[in-house]
């Protein structure tokens, strides 16, 4: 994220303009709540203009619910203060030059289908804004809202930005998530479409700025998010944390757009120690893709580079990248949640050289676009013969499988084969003498097993060197181990079912000898 000179400029001007001490062109929120439009609700009276500086700064609600303009706006601009400003159905509000939510106080903004044009070149909507006290809020829903920002859109630049998009259109130019202060983005609908720049999540900003926790947090569950440059998760010094469990991250509006999980800095003058970063991906849900590389702590600034597979069922959702999957300075971790594997599950947890354009999960993106009313959403895509020709570079330095405890029997395997990353379960040794097929448990399939080998070696549970009646018997103490408690309730036969089964078995089985025999 850069800031021009005039940007700075301006930006210092805005906040001169909304200082209270100060009344040039400044409309003041002087109701608890009222509509935006009329008069007499603000100080001086007269509903603003495109030259006031407007501040929300009495603890009231300002509602919009038809075409506003503004040349900047504070919600809760000064230390102490709140306030909050919603956009219903059919509002529209055009500021031209920065919105800053919680700059200094405590600041609300909420848009249901409704309107906010910041569209000069400059322009900028910071939530969480100016100093560390300073806590903002953006909510944002309704398929039919349309947010234009014509540059930065920062989640705890300083202080404490929430955002929670939920449903909507918004574009901006480069988007941070914390970078001095604190910033979490929560996407569960919707589109974001970048127009251009990189999504920073926790950027640190500059050495010298002072301290600060430099943290963002990225919860993508379902809607889209398109990014014009790279996913850069700890850019330079900060600490990142994305989580994907639904929806969409389509790292595809540039040619080489990049996924990369402790960026670190791009100018040697300026390489300094960066924090914790982790992308962490749930289920099999989500749509992951990038035309680029998948980037783990490259360039070694990062004090940590984790990706995480949270594993809870039979499939997993794979990240595909165009490019390279750098891993030789990251770290893989696996945890499962609701779900016991089996023995010969197998997971892609990634597969790089993938030839994005003709993926299916680019019409799955479309799909959802349309939904969200975002006909103009664009892929940057390259269709020849370098572009996906990416390799796996390398294999993670090490793997962590301390959240993912497997029964007994069963042991975790990682494979680098094919440009894929492949998580697989596989036997370690039977668990249960009685596991005859050794898939980790003793249930029916077994005593298949001991019928099949009976008077041989193949079902021999009690190393005697024989499979026999003892055999049996052994396997009826240990049917049902291994097996889910509910499905093992349910199959456990009656012990005198038991019994019949292995006499008719043992019966069998001598029956078919003697007819051999007088052959």
């Amino acid at each position: 994220m850069k800031f021009s000179l005039l940007k700075t400029a301006v930006v210092c001007a805005a906040a001169v303009v909304v200082s209270p001490q100060l009344a040039f062109a400044q409309s003041a929120w002087n109701v608890a709540n009222g509509n935006y439009a009329t008069a007499g609700n603000w100080n001086p009276a007269g509903v603003p203009t495109a030259s006031d500086a407007v501040v929300i700064n009495n603890a009231g609600t300002a509602t919009v619910n038809a075409f506003q303009e503004a040349l900047n706006l504070g919600i809760g601009s000064q230390n102490g203060t709140s306030g909050t400003l919603s956009l219903t159905s059919g509002g529209e509000l055009h500021v031209y030059d920065i919105i800053q939510v919680g700059e200094r106080g405590t600041g609300t903004l909420t848009v249901n289908n409704a309107t906010i044009d910041v569209t000069t070149a400059e322009a900028d909507i910071f939530v969480g804004g100016q100093d560390n006290g300073g806590t903002g809020t953006f909510t944002l829903s309704g398929n039919a809202s349309s947010i234009n920002i014509g540059d930065d859109f920062v989640m705890g630049r300083v202080g404490t930005g929430t955002l929670n998009y939920q449903g909507g259109l918004l574009k901006s130019g480069f988007a941070v998530v914390g970078k001095y202060g604190t910033g979490v983005w929560n996407h569960s609908g919707g589109v974001f479409d970048q127009n251009f720049g990189d999504i920073e999540i926790g950027d640190g900003g500059n050495l010298d700025f002072g301290p600060g926790p430099r943290t963002g947090t990225v919860n993508l569950t379902g809607g889209v998010i398109q990014v014009a440059g790279y996913l850069a998760i700890g850019n330079r010094i900060g600490t990142g944390t994305v989580n994907i469990s639904g929806g969409a991250l389509a790292v595809d509006n540039a040619a080489d757009g990049a996924i990369v999980i402790g960026r670190g800095y791009q100018s040697e003058a300026l390489i300094g120690q960066g924090g914790a970063t982790s992308l962490r991906v749930t289920g099999d849900d989500a749509i992951i893709i990038a035309n680029g590389n998948f980037d783990m702590n490259s360039s070694g600034v990062a004090s940590s580079s984790t990706l995480i597979a949270e594993i809870t069922g039979a499939t997993h959702t794979t990240i595909k990248v165009g490019g390279d999957a750098l891993l030789a300075n990251g770290k893989l971790a696996v945890d499962l949640t609701g779900y016991i594997p089996n023995v010969g599950d197998s997971w892609t947890i990634l597969q790089a050289g993938v030839d994005i354009m003709s993926a299916p999960e680019i019409s799955q993106i479309d799909a959802i676009v349309t939904a969200s009313l975002d006909p103009n959403l664009g892929h940057a895509l390259v269709h020849n013969a370098q572009a996906f020709q990416g390799t796996l570079q390398g294999t993670f330095s090490s793997v962590d499988y301390s959240q993912a405890t497997l029964p007994a029997g069963r042991g975790w395997n990682i494979s680098y084969a094919n440009n894929s990353v492949v998580l697989s379960v596989v036997s370690t040794g039977p668990a249960f003498s009685a596991d005859f097929n050794s898939d980790g448990k003793v249930d029916g399939a077994d005593l298949t097993k001991w019928k099949q080998s009976f008077g041989g070696v193949g079902a021999d549970a009690n190393g005697d060197g024989v499979s026999n009646g003892t055999d049996f018997l052994i396997w009826q103490r240990q049917f049902g181990s291994g097996v889910p408690a509910s499905a093992a309730i349910g199959a456990v036969p009656e012990p005198a079912s038991i019994a019949l089964i292995g006499l008719a078995a043992m019966a069998m089985v001598a029956c078919s000898r003697s007819r051999r025999n007088q052959a």
